[in-house]
């Protein structure tokens, strides 16, 4: 046998590109259900019936247009992961280990609340509903919230998180096949971790929009109304927006600001709980009218649970973001 010829090598990491481009379709579709709600929503809050909605500190004018950025922006993401995957760009892998982390996350939360709080708010409601009908679609709605916000999520995660996926990305990028060269390193990138971070700051430097719509804003328990109001939004964007920047390009002013932001309002939402015990009046002052609060009045301790989420969401977020601090230059730990 002439020893000249070369000796096939079983790549390491099998080729996931079909798989890539199956999840993109996949996330092309999911913005089509965004852009779905976004007509239906359309429809909801500028129809007819919106006249008859209770009113609050937005207009429904106001609330469709929130709804539309709000959208709109997740069916952006949605189609730019959905063509980056079926291109098997790497970056477009960590776009989606991004918006998976934090679809998990917070479709726990609402999930949660969704199992323990409807099933409450229903038993509170008149009508001819059976309770067995009403166990139905706590049920149903409980499976559809699991699968949708939980199981989809976990699987986005999983896939994306795969060093067979990771391989076949970075080859594509660089036109190899999806196989380590022995004894090298893959080339450095962001880490995972502060990709997160920095995707969370600069969705948080959107804040400023909010500005648009709100008139009163809680700050250490102190209502701000107007002009100081509609500042307080835009300081926190550029703060989050320049962290943001930081983060990605690794650089630690970015990991300090995020740190002191949170640090900021996770102390501004436990004094605002402290001194504002009556939270139906907090709200009345915020500008809800008694219409909505009646709401809020069928399950009393629904704001009670909303506070409580809050706080132990930003308590776990400071913990990511010491966590996080080990990803920065050796050189700035001096």
């Amino acid at each position: 046998m002439d020893s000249s010829l070369p000796v096939a090598v079983p790549l390491p990491y099998k080729s996931r590109r079909g798989w890539l481009i199956t999840f993109g379709v996949v996330e092309l579709l999911i913005a089509c259900l965004f852009l779905l709600v976004l007509l239906l929503s359309f429809f909801a809050f500028l129809g007819p019936r919106a006249a008859r909605m209770p009113s609050g500190p937005m207009s429904p004018a106001m609330m469709m247009a929130f709804a539309g950025l709000e959208y709109g922006a997740a069916a952006a993401v949605f189609i730019t992961g959905g063509i980056g995957s079926i291109r098997c760009r790497n970056w477009a892998r960590i776009l989606m280990l991004v918006v998976s982390g934090l679809w998990l996350g917070f479709g726990l939360i609402i999930t949660l609340v969704v199992a323990f709080v409807v099933p409450a708010v229903m038993r509170q409601q008149p009508g001819n509903i059976s309770g067995e009908m009403q166990h139905t679609i706590i049920v149903g709605m409980v499976v559809v919230m699991t699968a949708l916000m939980v199981v989809l999520p976990a699987i986005f995660l999983f896939f994306y998180s795969r060093r067979s996926v990771k391989a076949t990305c970075l080859a594509s990028k660089a036109g190899l096949p999806p196989a380590p060269v022995a004894g090298e390193s893959p080339a450095p990138g962001l880490p995972v971790p502060l990709a997160i971070l920095g995707a969370w700051q600069a969705i948080s430097a959107a804040a400023v929009l909010l500005a648009v719509f709100m008139r009163a804003v809680l700050v250490f328990g102190v209502m701000l109304h107007g002009a100081a109001a509609v500042l307080v939004l835009p300081t926190y964007s550029v703060l989050s927006g320049y962290s943001a920047w930081g983060i990605f390009h690794q650089k630690l002013i970015g990991w300090k600001i995020a740190l002191g932001n949170t640090s900021f309002w996770t102390a501004s939402a436990l004094v605002t709980a402290l001194r504002h015990p009556d939270m139906m009046q907090m709200l009345r002052d915020m500008g809800y009218n008694d219409p909505t609060l009646r709401i809020y009045d069928q399950f009393p301790h629904f704001l009670t649970l909303i506070w409580v989420g809050t706080l132990v969401m930003v308590t776990l977020l400071l913990v990511f973001i010491v966590y996080t601090r080990k990803f920065f230059p050796s050189e700035e730990r001096a």
